[in-house]
């Protein structure tokens, strides 16, 4: 009797069960069967996740999740993951949780979210946001609107300043996003002291320690690159311009300024909006162009420009810095000014190059990485064409690589050493900075001493920043090189010969042709050689080089 009352009752409580909507079965949620978790996984403040904690989501009745797989990868061979999660959308955002985060984490992400996106008083954002245990992703990216982050309090004005960022443009100005995500803060009730205004005088900017930091790029607000103090201020300033701007700007013309920021042409306009806000406060400062993205976990940061966007692994060293004495031992990953300096002296030079070489079409989406990858190990460059990217190790090869990729396409024999890396070689010395001065250092250095010596014999001092091409005759000379596709060197000396005899111009529109007869020159290719040996052993025979060796 007692066990026919006890199945009576567990058929009754089951009926309501099924009744009220509580069948922890995933049937029909859309979910594949080999995506489903084990139940005792253990979240992040020590719950139970899995169908357990989906089961009590959906008794809250505020949230339901649906299973499904994410993958990310992190540009130029970067950190990369495939990973189950649970999506649930809202009115404002879909989010992504992985499924050991707690509900308590998963709801106050959510709440904070959302509560501020309402606030914006303009069309809002197509947003998403995907959460990750720490173990899984220890970083911050934006990819396209998708905001990847592990857990961090979410109430606060640098994590909505990062969703503002995946919604209005991944590359976007932080300055800008930072300031408005302390306006929305406020606006929403969420204000905890996060403002950089908070305390101070209400229409004075803070001073930083270098114009430069005027900036509000997404490194000045980065105490490895600049101090605490600096990073106060650029909170600071960066709420009081959003605060200027929204006094006669609607929300939607800031956020359209927001969103341009993030992009080529946009950023001029951004960069003119700050001038004038500064230019009102007292403020003289030359604001760039460069524009900045976090870098996930593989990479401390992103810049680009025009021509590239570029990617500084968290881990890279430049492997020449001893020889370059425009690197420092830390470059690229300590000191703002350094690396707003390098970018914007690279941002010069590409221009220089694509007005040299008069292309009216190039590939700008160019990713460059500066890596130690195993993948370059024996090299301190490599360029891959058919993806179009390039990875360095050292900053000194940077305007070479360039060069191949906006000479890609332009002619089919990459087999031909003199047309690819002799031309490579030769035109990287006429912008490159850091390659000049690395250049200077390496030929005083002691093992090479006989190069020194034999600029002595000529009896003129050299200046390898006017003369480089003088420095690959002397080499020709002394190794007796007659082929320009014996070495780099050789093919640079080649092409200085051409150059010096036809002009720049000439020798470009020859390199990109198929004719190894030239008709304006009235020249083959074969006696274009024997003008250059000629002229290697008119100009360099008489000295002798027999004590002379590369070491």
């Amino acid at each position: 009797m007692k066990k026919r009352m006890f199945l009576l009752i567990t058929a009754v409580l089951l009926t309501i069960l099924t009744a009220c909507g509580m069948n922890p079965s995933h049937e029909g949620a859309g979910i594949e069967v080999e995506n489903e978790r084990p139940e005792s996984e253990t979240g992040v403040n020590g719950t139970e996740s899995g169908t357990r904690e989906s089961a009590e989501n959906a008794e809250s009745g505020d949230h339901e999740y649906e299973l499904m797989s994410i993958t990310y990868s992190e540009p130029v061979e970067g950190f990369s993951f495939r990973r189950n999660m649970e999506k649930i959308q809202t009115d404002y955002a879909s989010y992504y949780f992985e499924p050991s985060v707690s509900r308590q984490e998963r709801d106050a992400c959510i709440e904070t979210t959302d509560s501020v996106i309402s606030c914006i008083d303009a069309p809002q954002p197509n947003l998403e946001v995907a959460v990750l245990k720490q173990e899984s992703y220890d970083g911050v990216s934006v990819s396209g609107n998708r905001l990847y982050l592990s857990l961090r309090p979410w109430n606060c004005v640098d994590y909505v300043a990062k969703v503002l960022l995946a919604g209005y443009g991944e590359w976007g100005n932080y300055g800008l996003a930072y300031g408005y995500a302390d306006y929305l803060c406020k606006k929403a009730g969420l204000d905890k002291g996060e403002s950089g205004s908070k305390g101070q005088e209400a229409d004075g900017l803070l001073q930083v320690s270098a114009p430069e930091r005027y900036d509000l790029n997404l490194l000045c607000f980065d105490e490895k690159f600049v101090s605490a103090e600096d990073v106060k201020a650029s909170k600071h300033n960066a709420c009081l311009f959003v605060e200027d701007y929204l006094s006669s700007h609607s929300e939607q013309e800031f956020l359209e300024l927001l969103a341009a920021s993030g992009t080529v042409e946009g950023v001029v306009q951004a960069k003119e909006a700050l001038e004038v806000f500064y230019a009102k406060k007292g403020v003289e400062c030359s604001l760039t162009e460069i524009r900045y993205q976090p870098g996930g976990v593989a990479f401390d940061f992103g810049a680009a420009c025009e021509y590239a966007r570029f990617y500084i692994e968290k881990d890279w060293q430049d492997e020449a810095w001893a020889w370059n004495p425009m690197v420092s031992e830390n470059f690229l990953h300590e000191d703002y000014g350094q690396v707003r300096e390098f970018f914007e002296c690279n941002r010069q030079q590409m221009r220089q190059y694509q007005e040299l070489f008069g292309f009216d079409s190039y590939n700008n989406d160019l990713p460059i990485a500066f890596t130690n990858s195993r993948v370059l190990v024996g090299r301190l460059t490599s360029i891959y064409l058919g993806d179009h990217q390039i990875r360095l190790k050292v900053v000194s090869s940077l305007m070479h690589e360039y060069i191949h990729s906006v000479m890609n396409g332009r002619f089919d024999e990459w087999d031909t050493l003199w047309k690819t890396e002799g031309f490579a070689r030769y035109f990287s010395y006429k912008y490159d900075a850091y390659a000049y001065d690395f250049l200077n250092n390496y030929w005083n250095d002691e093992s090479i001493i006989w190069v020194q010596e034999y600029i002595d014999f000529l009896g003129r001092p050299i200046d390898v920043r006017t003369d480089v091409p003088e420095l690959w005759d002397i080499l020709v000379h002394g190794y007796g090189y007659t082929d320009p596709n014996s070495s780099y060197e050789s093919g640079a000396s080649f092409i200085g010969y051409l150059v010096d005899q036809y002009g720049e111009q000439a020798v470009i529109s020859y390199v990109c042709s198929d004719s190894e007869y030239n008709e304006e020159w009235e020249k083959t290719y074969d006696e274009l050689v024997q003008d250059w040996n000629q002229y290697i052993e008119e100009n360099y025979s008489q000295y002798s080089m027999n004590s002379m060796q590369w070491q």
